[in-house]
């Protein structure tokens, strides 16, 4: 009993989110928070399946739907179109009205569409569809990371979110492996209306896709409110009611033998149902002036430069690491050997300004033969994924021994170093280990990034803030997209010295970021 008064009187005498993290503690790490990781997995394997299938599948496509270059750069780029044009709409949304009724929403909207995707009978149905997808992930894509950092203490936060970002690498593992296993399956055709509705491989493979975005929407239906938007909105009722339904889940106990009673002082809370929309949206947008002033609003831009120049580099060479493997791939195939990585480059583009196109500079018809993927491509991109799980793994073990400043400084210094080797490399193996570390080293930084900013922006600004910075990382995934390509063709090692120099300037920009740990010790959280 007298531990519970301890308690009590400690939760006077601090402000509500420090109560909030005391509460947090109580509750444990248990079942609630597995169920949490489970919802973000099925998420996070949701979200690579639209940004990431439109590559695996346009070797396979690319006669069903007469698409040529330009076309498949479209699709490719459909998702990103769709995210920067609702980023920040979305972020503003989900700071004000909560983050569940979004994530559920987002995710059955993204099921709804791919099973639509899965369906296409040709390019412009399934890029318009691309492009809603990209609508309907904005609405969930950052408020994940968010709402695991919202129902996790302080004492392990740092570490389950790394942990949440080794579900990127998984997502790769994942749909690679799905790839490799239905896409060489050319026999798979079924005509249910010929030349207006045929189900082709490439189909199935959308529809198989589509099923994680259905998981991620059944188990968010099942996770509550994050606790501290409630308590940020005035609804203290409501969120120490969710934070007793954890305590029961996590440890077993009854909810009446919470110790803490209440989060403020006052005991008073303003119920969601006496804040209309109108009012909501009001409130909203008097918060929203204050990520705009000092110090959030340099804040705000240093991880704006720091995300779109990451993402700039590391979107460009991962969306196109499957058609690097396969210029490798063919070059040994040709040639019987492998070459310097900058000779096998050179043949392709070379080849490329012979022929006009990609595709043997044949116009496509009936007669039209897909040029497929073998099997070391699917290899290499497995590869990829597990060596960027690997790293992310052991950052989120070495982040609480050097804290998230000096290990991203060191990340960004490995990945600066492994990109500016890549020239001097001839056997694939060799090739595919360089290409897989950069990616590997600045996707752990960038997870090291995210979970820096999501504890440095007020919980009423949070979604907004993560919303403007993933809007500008997509701007600087399509501008990377685009040079990537160009910069191979004038020369090949061009891009990847561009990385190499962008990288070492990320890396000095890393000295001005905020240290949360140190900042905002006492909460772990604003």
């Amino acid at each position: 009993m007298s531990g519970n008064n301890e308690v009590r009187i400690k939760a006077n005498e601090n402000n509500p989110m420090q109560i909030l993290e005391d509460a947090l503690v109580i509750c444990k790490f248990g079942r609630f928070h597995i169920r949490l990781l489970f919802a973000s997995l099925a998420s996070v394997f949701a979200s690579t399946m639209i940004t990431t299938t439109s590559s695996y599948i346009l070797p396979n496509a690319e006669c069903d739907l007469d698409m040529d270059i330009m076309q498949k750069g479209l699709l490719n780029t459909g998702p990103f179109f769709g995210q920067i044009g609702a980023t920040l709409f979305s972020g503003f949304l989900v700071d004000a009205f909560g983050r569940r009724i979004f994530l559920v929403g987002g995710h059955a909207s993204i099921f709804i569409l791919s099973v639509l995707e899965g369906s296409s009978q040709n390019f412009w149905t399934l890029f318009f569809i691309k492009v809603l997808e990209g609508i309907a992930l904005s609405l969930c894509f950052g408020t994940v990371a968010t709402m695991i950092s919202e129902f996790t203490h302080k004492g392990v936060r740092d570490r389950v979110l790394m942990f949440q970002c080794s579900f990127m690498p998984m997502s790769l593992i994942g749909v690679a492996l799905i790839a490799w296993g239905l896409l060489p399956q050319q026999n798979w055709h079924v005509v249910i209306w010929r030349d207006y509705f045929e189900i082709h491989v490439w189909n199935i493979f959308i529809y198989v896709c589509s099923v994680f975005s259905l998981i991620a929407t059944i188990l968010y239906y099942t996770i509550p409110e994050s606790p501290k938007y409630l308590l940020s909105h005035g609804q203290e009722f409501e969120s120490m009611e969710v934070l007793k339904s954890i305590y029961n889940e996590n440890t077993g106990n009854d909810k009446d033998m919470f110790p803490i009673k209440s989060l403020t002082t006052s005991g008073t809370y303003n119920p969601t149902n006496k804040i209309g929309i109108r009012k909501q949206i009001t409130n909203a947008l008097f918060e929203v002036k204050e990520l705009f002033r000092r110090p959030l609003i340099f804040q705000l831009l240093l991880f704006s430069v720091l995300t779109f120049v990451c993402l700039f580099g590391y979107t460009a060479l991962r969306l196109w690491y499957p058609q690097l493997s396969t210029i490798i791939e063919n070059y040994k195939k040709d040639y019987g050997e492998s070459a310097r990585f900058c000779t096998m480059v050179d043949y392709y583009t070379k080849d490329l300004k012979i022929n006009g196109t990609g595709v043997n500079n044949i116009s496509i018809s009936d007669d039209c033969v897909p040029q497929l993927s073998g099997s070391e491509t699917y290899i290499n991109c497995i590869i990829l994924g597990l060596v960027s799980f690997f790293f992310i793994s052991v950052s989120g073990y070495l982040v609480d021994y050097l804290g998230q400043k000096l290990l991203m400084f060191i990340l960004f210094i490995l990945c600066a170093l492994c990109s500016g080797c890549i020239y001097w490399t001839s056997s694939s193996l060799q090739i595919a280990l360089l290409i897989s570390t950069t990616c590997a080293f600045m996707q752990a930084a960038l997870s090291l990034q995210q979970n820096v900013l999501i504890r440095v922006f007020p919980t009423t600004l949070r979604a907004l803030a993560m919303s403007i910075i993933v809007m500008l990382g997509r701007i600087g995934s399509l501008v990377g997209g685009i040079l990537f390509p160009i910069m191979l063709e004038i020369n090949c090692m061009a891009p990847f010295l561009a990385l190499t120099v962008i990288t070492l300037c990320v890396a000095v920009l890393v000295y001005f970021m905020p240290n949360p740990s140190k900042e905002n010790k006492g909460t772990g959280d604003k």
